[in-house]
């Protein structure tokens, strides 16, 4: 009954521990705001994903440099080279027009976590569903 009951509390613990672990982490759907350098990237896409670059697609994504880096994202692809640096932005609509002047420049962006599906996601962590703004001067 004693063994019985010593496993119980140390099941119990273990569970609350892994909880408390994941608590911080970020996790795919959660709305973020994060900070840092809007760029335009180049990537290669079909038919070779850059093995063959003058016959491979031309990709143009916008790319979020991160002023802080990510700590810790779920299921997140964190063998990919600066995994918690960067994010693409995925963009919809008008916004490519609309908020081109941003470009270049620091910028803060809220939107939902995505992470990484295909071969068209550059960065392990995407943000989706995004709104963004000029970040201000301090």
């Amino acid at each position: 009954m004693l063994s019985m009951l010593m496993n119980l509390i140390l099941s119990m613990a273990i569970l609350f521990y892994n909880f408390g672990a994941y608590a911080a982490c970020l996790k795919e759907g959660d709305n973020v705001v994060l900070s840092g350098l809007m760029k335009e990237e180049l990537f290669y896409g079909p038919p070779n994903w850059g093995e063959d670059r003058k016959h491979d697609e031309k990709l143009l994504y916008w790319i979020l440099h991160l002023n802080s880096p990510l700590k810790c994202v779920i299921d997140a692809n964190t063998e990919q080279e600066d995994w918690d640096s960067n994010v693409q932005i995925i963009i919809s609509g008008d916004d490519y027009k609309t908020k081109r002047n941003l470009l270049n420049h620091q910028v803060t962006v809220n939107g939902n976590i995505m992470l990484a599906a295909t071969g068209y996601h550059m960065t392990s962590v995407l943000l989706n569903d995004t709104s963004f703004k000029p970040t201000e001067k301090k």
